[in-house]
């Protein structure tokens, strides 16, 4: 007689390799997928924290004196990008109700940081000392920390802060990256309407490729500015009864990533 012990093991070394093959192919069917998108997000979400480090640096150097600050950070799954203020279509123009305006003509553009993720559609930008996240391709956007504008209501005073960032040439980086920046200049521009109380004004231009025009709109409308959108316009905001406007402008360099 045949002995059958041979086939035996065939058959169970057969099994037991499709069984392995068959766990292996759902693993990289279901699994890598959900693997790359959490290690999309753990990406996403360190640099959230690394652009509010380099926006403590920038109050650093706007708020404190300090000249000069850098930090090292670890810029993962995409690439930051540093643009010019005169290459940037994202600008401010403020104006009161007794024809003050400032910029005198023009408007203020600002320049940015701008993080884009190469595993999902999250683009992170740092723009006039607001961290502020939105998805490409899509409507909406959100601030994840705010600058330091605010309206003290007894005295009517009220306070605006830009950050103007500046680079001699475009950079862009990924890997490990040490992000380093000076204060250029700093220049406080008050007025103080003669005629009583004014109607204070403030203008944003959207950049269309990287709108955040939702994000300015709820913190201008929100409670520490307490703006409100003029006559149902679109990015045009204002706020009555200002006594004292203060317009503080600091030109920030980045000397390298």
């Amino acid at each position: 007689m045949m002995d059958d012990r041979a086939v035996s093991e065939a058959i169970g070394f057969i099994l037991i390799l499709g069984l392995v093959l068959t766990g292996i192919g759902l693993v990289t069917l279901y699994g890598y997928p959900v693997l790359a998108k959490e290690q999309s997000s753990t990406d996403v979400k360190n640099m959230e924290r690394a652009m509010i480090v380099i926006q403590n640096d920038m109050k650093s150097l706007c708020y404190k004196n300090v000249p000069y600050k850098e930090s090292t950070i670890q810029v993962t799954g995409g690439t930051l990008e540093v643009i010019d203020f005169s290459e940037s279509s994202s600008s401010f123009k403020i104006s009161t109700s007794d024809g003050w305006n400032y910029p005198p003509s023009g408007s203020l553009k600002l320049g940015e940081l701008r993080y884009r993720s190469d595993r999902s559609n999250e683009v992170i930008t740092l723009e006039n000392g607001a961290v502020m996240t939105r998805q490409e391709g899509q409507a909406g956007s959100a601030m994840l920390a705010e600058p330091r504008w605010f309206y003290d209501g007894p005295t009517g005073t009220f306070v605006i802060y830009i950050m103007n960032v500046t680079v001699d040439n475009r950079m862009a980086k990924s890997g490990m990256t040490t992000v380093r920046m000076s204060l250029e200049e700093a220049k406080t521009q008050p007025h103080e309407p003669l005629g009583g109380p004014v109607t204070v004004t403030v203008e944003y231009t959207i950049d269309n490729e990287n709108d955040h025009s939702v994000a300015w709109r709820n913190y201008l409308t929100g409670p520490t500015v307490g703006m409100e959108r003029k006559g149902g316009a679109e990015n045009t905001y204002e706020i009555p009864n200002v006594n004292k406007l203060v317009i503080k402008e600091y030109d920030i360099k980045i000397l390298g990533i």
